[in-house]
Order: structure tokens, then sequence, then C-alpha cells
């Protein structure tokens, strides 16, 4: 027995060569001599071992930012032959949502949360998804995805859930970066640009805040969704969140004196919700902060307009009720932003400003002023690499607003975004309505070099959280010299 036993042993070192490996660390250490003699060799020996792998994943409901259930994935992997908690992250939601986006899993048969519960999405995670990625690598991103994508096997996401594809791609991500003991963003770069092709050198996104709500983001009378400002982007990321954090406070004080203190109260995106009327008289009071936090509009800081027209545009009478009680066509509508941008040269963005499906009109709104403001498809696109190449075939619009659970996963994402960038436009990685703290988008605009980003205003918890994140990314990248002036 003793001998089996020897036998078996000296077998078992001989295969996995760890006398050899001992030996070899050894030398290492011998070489260098550190002060922490133990710390230095656990860590080359955990060089030698074998790469994590997925051991399983488990999905939950959790509440976004709207207090609606969403889906949260928590990745568990094999390391250094246990079983470990590797990372987890959620899936947000959006109030205006593009009739081609992924399509979320609700729980609709149910009463629970009125039938928006995702118990069946978080399932789904946990008895399809996990065991389809159990065993893989963390390293390739790209492949881990495609699992998700095959066994749900639909474009929209529909048998899954767009929601329970997108928490699990963000899970997976977080996850393989702190297994691999790299930053959030350098994972991602790697993946989107190849391990071999990472820039030395790092670019933030300039920001664009939402610090005015109407729509379905706030209700009342003002049409139009989201009024943003952005500041100039030759000023450092910290400055320019100042400058903005100033304005937010200003526009404020000027709504309360303006329209009473109920014009204080906030929307979805942390924005002022105060009942006006139309978009002039809403771009008006933002540049009366503007002026008030000591700022010129339109050269430090500037004016970007998310219409989400889809959402005021009738399909029987093909036309806009821009604001209430005034309806235009398509052509007038393109005149009605040529007026708005003369009248406001501070304007330099108009994302959704006809409807998804207005092609002929997106064609014309861009001959008209895609050479004066970026123009955004995000209803139009929905981030969907084949209506993308559509769209700049058809030369729809300039610019992208890049949803990650409009399409599903990280890496189909990257694909639109790597569309719209070698195309020589525009990309701005964005938020939704409904949120949680998670901050991938955050290190995933910097991954892609997006040249801008929206994520709500200077205001509540799941907005703050990405802007803190951008925060970290930047001193990290000054302390690493990996900084792009």
């Amino acid at each position: 027995m003793a001998e089996s036993k020897a036998a078996s042993a000296s077998e078992y070192m001989q295969k996995t060569h760890v006398i050899e490996s001992l030996q070899e660390t050894l030398n290492q250490l011998l070489e260098t001599r550190p002060d922490d003699a133990y710390g230095v060799f656990a860590r080359l020996l955990r060089n030698r071992a074998l790469p994590p792998t997925i051991d399983h994943l488990v999905g939950r409901e959790v509440l976004d930012s709207r207090g609606n259930p969403t889906v949260e994935v928590d990745v568990y992997a094999k390391r250094y032959g246990k079983v470990v908690f590797a990372g987890r992250s959620s899936a947000p939601s959006g109030a205006s949502t593009g009739s081609n986006e992924a399509r979320e899993l609700r729980d609709t048969e149910s009463s629970r949360y009125g039938g928006k519960g995702t118990l069946q999405a978080s399932k789904n995670v946990t008895e399809l998804l996990s065991p389809a990625l159990k065993d893989q690598k963390f390293d390739d991103l790209k492949a881990l995805d495609q699992i998700i994508q095959t066994t749900d096997g639909t474009e929209l996401k529909e048998k899954i859930g767009g929601n329970a594809c997108t928490a699990t791609s963000f899970a997976l991500a977080e996850s393989a970066a702190s297994l691999l003991n790299m930053q959030l963003f350098e994972y991602l770069a790697r993946q989107y640009h190849g391990p071999d092709s990472v820039p030395t050198k790092f670019k933030l996104p300039t920001p664009f805040f939402n610090i005015l709500n109407g729509g379905k983001h706030a209700g009342g009378n003002l049409k139009f969704q989201e009024f943003m400002v952005s500041p100039r982007d030759d000023v450092p990321f910290p400055e320019q969140l100042r400058m903005i954090a100033e304005v937010y406070h200003k526009l404020g004080s000027i709504l309360v004196q303006d329209y009473g203190v109920s014009a204080k109260n906030l929307g979805d995106e942390g924005g002022y919700a105060p009942l006006l009327n139309t978009p002039n008289e809403a771009i008006s009071v933002i540049e009366k902060a503007i002026q008030a936090a000591g700022y010129e509009p339109g050269t430090d800081i500037r004016i970007g307009l998310d219409a989400a027209a889809s959402e005021f545009y009738n399909q029987e009478t093909q036309k806009y009720e821009v604001e209430v009680g005034v309806e235009k066509t398509g052509d007038e509508m393109i005149s009605y932003y040529q007026e708005l941008i003369q009248n406001h040269p501070s304007i330099v963005s108009i994302e959704d400003g006809l409807d998804e499906k207005d092609y002929d009109h997106w064609i014309k709104l861009n001959q008209e002023l895609g050479s004066k403001v970026q123009l955004v498809g995000d209803d139009l696109y929905t981030t969907n690499p084949n209506t993308i190449r559509k769209g700049l075939e058809g030369k729809w619009c300039n610019a992208l607003l890049l949803k990650v659970n409009q399409i599903g996963t990280i890496s189909e994402a990257m694909e639109a975004a790597r569309l719209v960038l070698d195309a020589g436009q525009r990309v701005m990685v964005s938020h939704r309505s409904g949120e949680t703290c998670n901050t991938v988008i955050a290190d995933l605009a910097v991954a892609i070099g997006a040249q801008s980003i929206k994520t709500g205003s200077t205001a509540r918890g799941e907005r703050i959280q990405k802007y803190t994140r951008l925060l970290q990314i930047y001193d990290y990248l000054k302390e690493h010299d990996m900084l792009a002036e």
C-alpha cells in the first residue's frame, strides 16, 4: 500500500512538474532577495496556477433607481483549487425605448410588482446561462458573450431576456477584470482593441449632463425628454464635473425664484423637472444659469438635446406634437430645429430629433444640420450593428448613442461602436433612466475611446457613481502616465 501511494505521488509530481516549478521559483526569489520573501514567493507561484474558470452564476431580482425590478448576477469562479466569489453586476432599464431594442423579460402574468417582476429572467441566469458558461475562461469576453447569444438564440434576446443577458455580460466583465488583476477599462480595452493593440494612453469622454428633464422622465407639458449641458473638452474631467455642478445649483436657484419651489423637483435622471412648456423656454433658463455660474454659453458650456421624438410622433397623421397643441410635419421639424439652433447657437447636439422610422426626414435633417451639430441616433439605431450598417450607408445621422442593454451584451455593443468610429463618426455611451449603482459604462466609454458619455445629472447616487468612477479612472491614468492630454 505504501509503495503504491509513493508511486502515485511520484507520478503526480512528475505530471505537474511541481518540483521543477518550486526550484525555479526559489531561484527567482534568491535572485531578488525581497524583504517579503513569503509574499513574493506566493505571487510567483500564483503566476503558475491554472487560469480561473467560471464555476456558476446566480441571478437575483433587485430594484433599479425607479423602484422597478431588474436582474443582478453573481459570478463564482474556480481559482487556486477552490470556488470563490468573483464579481457581480446588474442591468439598467429604459423608459422610452426603441422598437428594436433587446426585449426585457418581465413576469407579466404575475401581480408581483404590477407584472414587472424579473424572477423568470433571474432564474434563466441560474438555470440556463450558468451551465452554458461553466468551465469557460475569463480572458475572451467575446467568446463568453457569444455563448450568451447562442443560449438565447434570438436577435432581441427574447428567450433569456435582454435584462438577464446584459446583467450577465456586465458581471462577467467585472469578474474577469478582478480575477485578472486589472482595471475594468483595461480589460475592456483588451477586448475591443486586441491584447497586442491596447493604447498606451487613454482619454476620458466629455460628459453630457442631463440637468433639466421633460417627456417620460418628468411629466408635464415639456415634450423634449432631456436638456443637457456639456463643458468644453479642453479642461480636465475633474474641472468639467465642477463646472456643471456649479451650473446645476444655479439652475435650481433660478427655477425656484422664477417658477416656485416645486420647479426644483427631480426627474428620473437627477435633472430638475419644472413645469415648462417649450424647448425655447427650457434652453433659455439653462443659458441663464450658465451665465449666473460665471460661464459663457456655447464657449465654456454647450447644450445638448434629447428630443426622443418617437414619443410625440403620431404614426397615423405622421406629425410631431413638438409642443402642446403644436403639430409639425417632418420638414417642419427640420425648420424647427434650424430656428432653435439659430436662436441658441450654444446647441451642439440633438439626439433622436425625429421618429425612429422616419428615415427620409433623418436624411434631410443630416443634410441640413449634420455639418453644424451632432445628430445622435438612439431609438433610431438601438445599438444594433445591422441597423447601424444601413444608417451609415443611408447617411441618417452622424453619431451613435451606445446603450449595452439595447443589444444585450458588451461585445455586441463594441461591434456597434467600432462601425461608427471606423466611419469617422462619434459615439456617446449612455446610461438608462432606470439605473443601478454599477459603473461599467464609465469604463466602457474609456476603453473604446468614445468621445462623450451621458449618465444623468450631478444628483442621485446611481448617476454620481458613474462620474465618481470617471474621477477614479482619471487619477489612475495620471498615476500610471496613461492619460492622453
